[in-house]
């Protein structure tokens, strides 16, 4: 049974090629465009892995992993964030995050931090 991963990103480009990759590694891919949307997602059908990126409208990735951190079924569901801002990799730690990207990104990057965060 392959893995879900939620994909949380508000640039559907963005949001797209990171969908395609994680595809055709053989994952189930959902994706939406904010954190209130990857929370509710979330408790609808739990992920294996979140990727999110951190700015977005609505609600940003701190404040969906701290609703996650919060219910008790959703807080060991493993948080990797993907943006361009570089300056909150503490911030992220604190909140649980299990890895820390920074755009641009490579595929294989992007593969290799999934593979080695996903329990298998």
């Amino acid at each position: 049974m392959p893995k879900t991963i939620l994909v949380v990103e508000d640039d559907a480009d963005m949001r797209a090629w990171i969908s395609l990759h994680l595809r055709n590694a053989g994952y189930t891919v959902r994706d939406v465009a904010n954190g209130l949307q990857a929370a509710a997602a979330c408790l609808t059908a739990k992920p294996d892995l979140v990727i999110s990126d951190l700015h977005m409208p609505g609600m940003g990735g701190f404040d969906m992993i701290k609703i996650l951190n919060t219910e008790r079924s959703l807080k060991d569901i493993p948080v990797i964030f993907l943006t361009a801002d570089d300056a909150r990799r503490a911030r992220a730690a604190e909140l649980g995050a299990v890895q820390y990207l920074t755009k641009p990104i490579t595929a294989e990057t992007l593969l290799k931090a999934v593979e080695d965060h996903l329990v298998k």
